[in-house]
């Protein structure tokens, strides 16, 4: 029997967000969650404390919303507005050299002491937008990590789900890319495991993306060979109540209902798949 963590990111981000999360534990669905601590509603998940077979995480934040330090301590992750800079131009700044290493880390254990001031240790880390996979600051972040103790991780190796529409290949330039970082990022990951640091299987990934609302298909079409603790990760909302949510908002909605049926759970046992934690035991 094939084993999948259901991620849901972004804890904190909104009323919304947690209260779709919330309900998708409560039905059974949801197995994993993470916080992110610069947020104005994070505090609530102090009710997940305690919850059984629910992993809850550190979801580090560099380019989101406003940072835990002050400006004056972390000039180089700071935009004019008080507010970290956006993705892309994180992005872009790094690759300048213009992002502080001292600076990250610094925010890292920041939002660190929060989560722990507030729940203990995490159970695992990630960030939000994959922030950190990227050259240079992958091992930072890794390092970072296993200084605080937080020993598991995501890992970003993929596991496909095949496309339901066969006629269609996947573009020239993918075709050419993706094995070249499946092979970094098997490497990253390897070096990460050498700390100590365990982490499921890898991601499940459509690679049609608008297979991600065919539950039935998609569950049914998954593309393990020989891996066999997989994570699904959603990012539902159950109504439109964040500046962040970003160009997501109907899909956040839509797997908020999604994963809060009993049907998706009826599908999912059907596919001979035990829903499991971050612990990747089974959950009873």
């Amino acid at each position: 029997m094939k084993k999948l963590i259901i991620t849901a990111d972004d804890y904190g981000m909104s009323e919304g967000v947690n209260e779709a999360i919330d309900a998708g534990i409560d039905a059974g669905l949801i197995t994993s969650t993470n916080v992110m601590t610069n947020m104005p509603f994070y505090k609530e998940a102090i009710k997940l404390k305690d919850r059984k077979n629910v992993s809850v995480g550190l979801h580090w934040v560099l380019a989101c919303g406003k940072p835990i330090l002050s400006a004056d301590e972390i000039p180089t992750l700071v935009s004019p507005n008080g507010e970290f800079y956006s993705y892309p131009e994180f992005r872009k700044r790094l690759r300048k050299k213009l992002i502080s290493f001292v600076d990250i880390k610094k925010e890292l254990i920041a939002q660190y002491n929060l989560y722990y001031e507030l729940m203990g240790q995490p159970d695992y880390w990630n960030t939000h937008q994959n922030t950190h996979v990227d050259f240079g600051i992958y091992q930072l972040f890794v390092d970072t990590a296993a200084e605080l103790g937080i020993n598991k991780m995501r890992s970003h190796q993929r596991i496909y789900v095949k496309r339901s529409d066969d006629t269609q290949k996947m573009p020239l330039k993918w075709r050419i890319l993706e094995p070249v970082k499946s092979k970094m990022l098997d490497t990253w990951q390897n070096n990460a495991h050498k700390k100590g640091v365990s982490s499921p299987d890898g991601l499940i990934v459509c690679l049609n993306n608008s297979d991600i609302n065919n539950l039935e298909y998609l569950f049914a079409n998954i593309s393990w060979k020989n891996k066999n603790v997989g994570e699904y990760v959603i990012h539902p909302a159950s109504k439109n109540d964040s500046p962040y949510f970003g160009k997501i908002v109907e899909q956040r909605i839509k797997e908020y209902e999604m994963f809060t049926s009993s049907e998706t759970l009826n599908i999912i046992i059907n596919n001979d798949i035990k829903l499991v934690d971050y612990d990747m035991g089974d959950n009873s």
